[in-house]
C-alpha cells in the first residue's frame, strides 16, 4: 500500500467533528489531517495553519474542502500549487469514509479514477428520502 495523506479544510470544527463521526463508523482515521478555519483566523493566519500541515507529508495527499469559492478551498488550491495535491470541494461524511477505506485498500494509487469515483460518491449520497420510499 502506498503512503497517503487525506487533509481536510472547513469552516470552524466541522472538518474536527467529520473525521470524529467518520471514525465512529470506519474505525482509526490515522492518515487524516484537519485545518479548521476559526473566526479569529485572518487569510494569512489560516494560510500558516495550511502550510504547516502540508510541509511535513509524505505521499500521496487529497484534500478535501467544504464549500467552494470559500475560504479552505482558496487557500488550499493556492496551495497546491506548491504540494501538488488535488482538492474536492463537497466534503460529506459518506465521501471521506469511501475515499478514506478505497485509499487504505489500494496497492497503487490511480488518482485520476478515484477522484472521480469519489465524485460519483458525493452526488450518489444524496437521497431524495421520501420518493425513494414512495418508489419502493
Amino acid at each position: 500500500m502506498e503512503k497517503f495523506n487525506i487533509v481536510i479544510g472547513t469552516h470552524g470544527r466541522f472538518g474536527e467533528e467529520l473525521v470524529k463521526s467518520a471514525q465512529m463508523i470506519a474505525g482509526s482515521m490515522e492518515h487524516v489531517k484537519t485545518c479548521s478555519l476559526l473566526p479569529e483566523y485572518s487569510f494569512e493566519d489560516y494560510m500558516k495553519v495550511v502550510d504547516q500541515t502540508l510541509e511535513g507529508l509524505e505521499g500521496y495527499t487529497i484534500v478535501l474542502v467544504d464549500l467552494y469559492g470559500g475560504t479552505p478551498c482558496n487557500t488550499f488550491t493556492v496551495m497546491s500549487k506548491k504540494y501538488h495535491y488535488q482538492v474536492l470541494t463537497g466534503l460529506n461524511l459518506p465521501m471521506l469514509i469511501d475515499l478514506y477505506l478505497k485509499l487504505s485498500n489500494m496497492d497503487e494509487i490511480d488518482e485520476e479514477s478515484l477522484i472521480a469515483e469519489t465524485m460519483q460518491t458525493v452526488q450518489q449520497s444524496c437521497v431524495h428520502t421520501n420518493k425513494k420510499l414512495e418508489q419502493e
